[in-house]
């Protein structure tokens, strides 16, 4: 009996502590040749740059660089994490609309999801997250909301049971209702521009997170993370 209750036990405090362990990212280094285990189709000509702390990062010129990426990280699931980490440059009015993390199958645009930013004339940038499903679409932004460009900034969107919710540097800034169906395996990335090559973002981006479940960004993340984890 009492090796039935300390077997019982034992399940228990793992599941437990399963169950309180932070799911680790999926972890995008940006590189101007994309990614080391995806094909990448590269466009123009982005460049390495200095990100923060020593850390690498990719500079886009807003009129021809990007990355699209044969790869889609958050396949098939029904909740998600999305955050990228990057710096905007003074573009406006050349490059007001910047759709800079594309998710879709080219073979089915009913699905797909964008993180964008639009530019305002007095140097600032307010976010926009876009989501699109076989039932609907959901465009997220206020722009009243702004930032400072030529700053790092941290853009996180989180999807589950119907509500997405897009964040700046840890803040939750939008959000809204909408069922989304999963993107599938078959689903590609683009970087850096929206993924017919439009839209082009002009500044560095340094790294992507993904999570295959949806989290706070305060919980594991206060304001710009200093380090990738």
């Amino acid at each position: 009996m009492k090796t039935l209750y300390s077997r019982s036990f034992t399940f228990l405090l793992l599941f437990a502590l399963a169950a309180c362990t932070p799911q680790k990212p999926i972890l995008w280094k940006v590189t101007p040749t994309g990614l080391m285990d995806h094909s990448t189709t590269v466009l123009g000509n982005p460049t390495q740059t200095a990100g923060r702390g020593g850390a690498n990062a990719v500079a886009f010129d807003g009129v021809d660089d990007g990355l699209i990426i044969n790869h889609n990280p958050i396949a098939d699931v029904d909740e998600f994490t999305v955050e990228v980490i990057f710096k905007p440059k003074v573009a406006y009015p050349n490059n007001v609309e910047q759709r800079f993390l594309h998710i879709e199958d080219p073979a089915n645009p009913n699905r797909r999801i964008l993180l964008e930013l639009r530019l305002k004339e007095n140097n600032q940038w307010y976010a926009d997250f876009f989501l699109k499903s076989d039932t609907g679409q959901l465009t997220l932004m206020d722009a009243s909301k702004t930032h400072p460009v030529d700053q790092w900034a941290t853009m996180t969107l989180v999807y589950k049971d119907k509500k997405a919710t897009g964040y700046v540097n840890g803040m939750p800034e939008v959000s809204g209702e909408l069922e989304m169906q999963p993107l599938p395996a078959s689903a590609k990335t683009s970087i850096g521009v929206r993924m017919d090559q439009r839209s082009w973002f002009n500044g560095e981006i340094e790294t992507v997170r993904f999570f295959k479940t949806a989290l706070l960004p305060k919980k594991y993340s206060e304001g710009i993370p200093t380090t990738t984890r």
